[in-house]
């Protein structure tokens, strides 16, 4: 007989769209939905995503929120600070024996120190945050590598070669992320609109920006940053786009551009690692990471095959669509989810 349990992802609360936040939350409704007990875990009553329609079951711990922040600082527990722990554990929901924690990959190589009787999963979405926070760590035994580490989910091919390079003893579970097609899906009716995210590599974005100006940009094509929209707004505009700005960097797997080319944008830019999987040459155009001018000449290329082979455009927006929806659908992401986690949980049935 299968021992009881519930699942706690420990998800940071973002003011703007992630990603990584995005796929906790899908996670954990994946989970429910298959009959396995999850939930967020956030910091303090109130937090929730408000920019996602997702609406899964959440608890709040402000207590391991805080030690998280004083090992990844590697700050030491002194007299106040215990009493800053004492109270916060007071107000905090306390965690079941029978818990297992999921921690994200930037939480850092000590994350095992926190709870550390309790079983856990790392969720490594980005494998080049792996060693973030963690300006010291036992070589021999760190979150990776301790014995209640039951696997490592993650969410790409580029992201599972590093780790398994990096970390070849421990369980390793790749995941399809899947596209929700109920908004991000192809449209063919496309305004002469440029659309990126300008959270990352603001430099570059400036320069790409500037020169594309300076360049002669024809004042009847739109640039529209996205920020600070709800997920259904984010998909509107990409759906209205006819080209996106990709500024993937080292990303896990870059979870923007793919969502663009679903929505038959015309995808332009930096591939970002993860992101390679995805940039197919026969409906997006690659440029390496840095060159600027070659940016700027793909864009106006990609703008000058608007004007005078739409036909082209249309085409390789719609294969971009099809591939993307096909390769990424929510049922290849419930089928990993749950898969992974049946193969998790057979570990932690015999081991605990």
């Amino acid at each position: 007989m299968e021992k009881d349990f519930i699942i706690y992802f420990i998800c940071p609360t973002n003011k703007y769209a992630t990603g990584g936040v995005k796929q906790m939350y899908r996670q954990v409704e994946i989970l429910n939905s298959a009959g396995i007990n999850a939930r967020i875990l956030h910091k303090w009553h109130g937090n929730k995503e408000k920019w996602l329609d997702n609406d899964p079951p959440i608890s709040y711990n402000p207590y391991i929120f805080k030690q998280i922040k004083y090992i990844a600082k590697s700050k030491t527990i002194n007299i106040l600070r215990r009493i800053t722990l004492f109270l916060l554990k007071l107000v905090s929901k306390k965690l079941e024996s029978n818990s297992i924690l999921v921690f994200p990959e930037f939480y850092g190589l000590n994350a095992h120190k926190i709870t550390p009787n309790l079983p856990r999963v790392i969720f490594n979405q980005n494998c080049y945050y792996t060693f973030d926070n963690s300006t010291s760590f036992e070589l021999q035994k760190n979150t990776y590598t301790d014995d209640n580490t039951l696997a490592v989910l993650t969410v790409s091919e580029d992201s599972q070669s590093y780790l398994k390079y990096v970390f070849p003893e421990i369980s390793i579970h790749k995941l399809r992320l899947g596209i929700n097609d109920k908004l991000f899906f192809y449209s063919k009716e496309k305004k002469k609109q440029i659309c990126f995210m300008p959270r990352k590599l603001s430099h570059d974005i400036a320069q790409i920006i500037n020169v594309l100006r300076l360049k002669g940009l024809d004042n009847s094509w739109n640039l529209v940053a996205i920020e600070d929209k709800t997920e259904k707004e984010v998909a509107q505009i990409m759906r209205e786009s006819a080209i996106f700005l990709s500024f993937n960097h080292r990303e896990g797997f870059g979870l923007p551009p793919a969502e663009a080319m679903a929505c038959g944008c015309i995808v332009v830019g930096y591939k970002g690692r993860g992101g390679a999987e995805y940039f197919k040459p026969e409906f997006s155009y690659a440029v390496e990471e840095g060159d600027i001018v070659g940016y700027v000449d793909k864009i106006i290329y990609i703008i000058n095959l608007f004007a005078n082979n739409a036909d082209l455009i249309i085409a390789q927006g719609q294969l971009a669509s099809d591939y993307i929806l096909k390769n990424y659908s929510i049922a290849h992401e419930i089928d990993d989810v749950v898969n992974a986690w049946q193969c998790t949980l057979k570990r932690y049935n015999s081991s605990f």
